[in-house]
Protein backbone atom coordinates (compact mmCIF):
# COMPACT_ATOMS: atom_id res chain seq x y z
CA UNK A 1 0.00 0.00 0.00
CA UNK A 2 1.45 3.30 -1.24
CA UNK A 3 0.56 5.77 2.18
CA UNK A 4 1.80 8.43 -0.37
CA UNK A 5 -0.40 8.25 -2.86
CA UNK A 6 -2.40 11.43 -3.27
CA UNK A 7 -6.28 10.11 -1.83
CA UNK A 8 -9.28 11.37 -4.75
CA UNK A 9 -12.20 9.53 -3.42
CA UNK A 10 -12.74 10.39 0.21
CA UNK A 11 -12.15 14.04 -0.61
CA UNK A 12 -14.34 14.10 -3.62
CA UNK A 13 -17.09 12.93 -1.58
CA UNK A 14 -16.73 15.13 1.38
CA UNK A 15 -16.50 18.18 -0.95
CA UNK A 16 -19.66 16.71 -3.16
CA UNK A 17 -21.64 16.21 0.31
CA UNK A 18 -20.39 20.04 1.84
CA UNK A 19 -21.36 21.43 -1.18
CA UNK A 20 -24.94 19.73 -1.51
CA UNK A 21 -25.54 20.49 1.91
CA UNK A 22 -24.35 24.39 1.36
CA UNK A 23 -26.77 24.36 -1.25
CA UNK A 24 -29.71 22.59 0.71
CA UNK A 25 -28.78 25.77 2.94
CA UNK A 26 -28.69 28.06 0.27
CA UNK A 27 -32.25 27.24 -1.88
CA UNK A 28 -34.04 26.76 1.48
CA UNK A 29 -33.17 29.24 3.69
CA UNK A 30 -36.40 30.24 3.64
CA UNK A 31 -37.36 27.63 5.81
CA UNK A 32 -34.47 27.15 7.17
CA UNK A 33 -33.78 23.35 6.08
CA UNK A 34 -30.80 21.37 6.94
CA UNK A 35 -28.97 18.70 4.35
CA UNK A 36 -30.54 16.06 6.93
CA UNK A 37 -33.41 17.16 7.39
CA UNK A 38 -34.21 17.86 3.46
CA UNK A 39 -33.08 14.49 2.90
CA UNK A 40 -35.87 12.81 5.41
CA UNK A 41 -38.78 15.20 4.02
CA UNK A 42 -37.47 14.15 0.36
CA UNK A 43 -37.78 10.46 1.25
CA UNK A 44 -41.26 10.59 2.89
CA UNK A 45 -42.23 12.48 0.31
CA UNK A 46 -41.52 9.14 -2.73
CA UNK A 47 -42.49 7.33 0.49
CA UNK A 48 -45.34 7.81 2.06
CA UNK A 49 -46.00 5.03 4.33
CA UNK A 50 -42.33 4.93 5.64
CA UNK A 51 -41.78 3.43 9.19
CA UNK A 52 -39.05 5.07 11.24
CA UNK A 53 -36.81 1.60 10.68
CA UNK A 54 -36.64 2.65 6.69
CA UNK A 55 -35.34 5.57 7.09
CA UNK A 56 -32.41 4.36 9.72
CA UNK A 57 -31.84 1.64 6.66
CA UNK A 58 -31.98 4.61 3.90
CA UNK A 59 -29.69 7.06 5.67
CA UNK A 60 -27.53 4.77 8.15
CA UNK A 61 -28.14 7.73 10.90
CA UNK A 62 -27.32 6.43 14.07
CA UNK A 63 -30.56 5.99 15.97
CA UNK A 64 -30.51 8.66 17.77
CA UNK A 65 -29.43 11.14 15.50
CA UNK A 66 -32.50 10.31 13.31
CA UNK A 67 -34.90 10.67 16.80
CA UNK A 68 -33.17 13.90 17.16
CA UNK A 69 -34.20 15.09 13.16
CA UNK A 70 -37.35 13.38 13.96
CA UNK A 71 -38.00 15.51 16.76
CA UNK A 72 -37.02 18.93 15.00
CA UNK A 73 -39.47 18.42 12.33
CA UNK A 74 -42.02 17.35 14.27
CA UNK A 75 -41.73 20.31 16.37
CA UNK A 76 -42.07 22.34 13.14
CA UNK A 77 -45.00 20.85 12.42
CA UNK A 78 -43.83 18.64 8.95
CA UNK A 79 -43.98 15.13 10.20
CA UNK A 80 -45.80 12.81 12.70
CA UNK A 81 -45.32 9.51 14.46
CA UNK A 82 -48.09 7.66 14.00
CA UNK A 83 -49.06 3.19 14.58
CA UNK A 84 -47.67 1.68 11.41
CA UNK A 85 -50.54 0.69 9.20
CA UNK A 86 -49.34 -3.19 8.69
CA UNK A 87 -47.21 -3.90 11.80
CA UNK A 88 -48.39 -3.16 15.52
CA UNK A 89 -43.96 -3.16 16.44
CA UNK A 90 -43.42 -0.48 13.97
CA UNK A 91 -43.71 3.50 14.31
CA UNK A 92 -44.82 4.93 10.65
CA UNK A 93 -43.67 8.19 9.84
CA UNK A 94 -45.86 10.53 7.32
CA UNK A 95 -45.76 14.00 6.58
CA UNK A 96 -48.42 16.98 7.90
CA UNK A 97 -49.93 18.89 4.53
CA UNK A 98 -47.38 21.73 5.57
CA UNK A 99 -44.53 18.67 5.68
CA UNK A 100 -45.73 17.31 2.43
CA UNK A 101 -45.50 20.89 0.55
CA UNK A 102 -41.68 21.50 1.89
CA UNK A 103 -41.20 17.68 1.09
CA UNK A 104 -42.20 17.50 -2.70
CA UNK A 105 -40.42 20.28 -3.08
CA UNK A 106 -36.84 19.54 -1.88
CA UNK A 107 -37.61 16.12 -3.65
CA UNK A 108 -37.99 18.03 -7.08
CA UNK A 109 -35.17 20.26 -6.63
CA UNK A 110 -33.28 17.26 -6.10
CA UNK A 111 -34.75 15.70 -8.80
CA UNK A 112 -33.44 18.71 -11.38
CA UNK A 113 -29.91 18.32 -9.70
CA UNK A 114 -29.40 15.08 -10.59
CA UNK A 115 -31.06 15.07 -13.96
CA UNK A 116 -28.99 18.30 -15.00
CA UNK A 117 -25.51 16.19 -13.69
CA UNK A 118 -26.95 13.55 -15.09
CA UNK A 119 -27.41 14.93 -18.84
CA UNK A 120 -23.93 17.27 -17.89
CA UNK A 121 -21.92 13.79 -17.75
CA UNK A 122 -24.19 11.07 -19.66
CA UNK A 123 -25.62 7.48 -18.99
CA UNK A 124 -21.87 5.54 -18.84
CA UNK A 125 -20.35 7.97 -16.68
CA UNK A 126 -23.22 8.39 -14.06
CA UNK A 127 -23.80 4.84 -14.14
CA UNK A 128 -20.13 4.38 -13.54
CA UNK A 129 -20.24 6.65 -10.54
CA UNK A 130 -23.28 4.64 -8.72
CA UNK A 131 -21.24 1.58 -9.38
CA UNK A 132 -18.67 3.16 -8.18
CA UNK A 133 -20.53 4.75 -4.56
CA UNK A 134 -21.89 1.11 -4.23
CA UNK A 135 -18.82 -0.46 -4.13
CA UNK A 136 -17.47 2.17 -1.36
CA UNK A 137 -20.45 0.82 0.54
CA UNK A 138 -19.87 -2.49 0.16
CA UNK A 139 -16.50 -2.11 1.23
CA UNK A 140 -17.14 -0.32 4.22
CA UNK A 141 -20.30 -2.18 5.80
Amino acid sequence: MDNHKPLRLAPALEHATHALGLWVERVFHDVGLTQAAAHVLAYLARHPEAAINDLHTSFGHKRSTLTSILDRLEARGWVRRVPHPTSRRLVAVELTEAGRAIGERVSGALVAIEERVHAQVGDAAFGDFLTIIHALEEELT
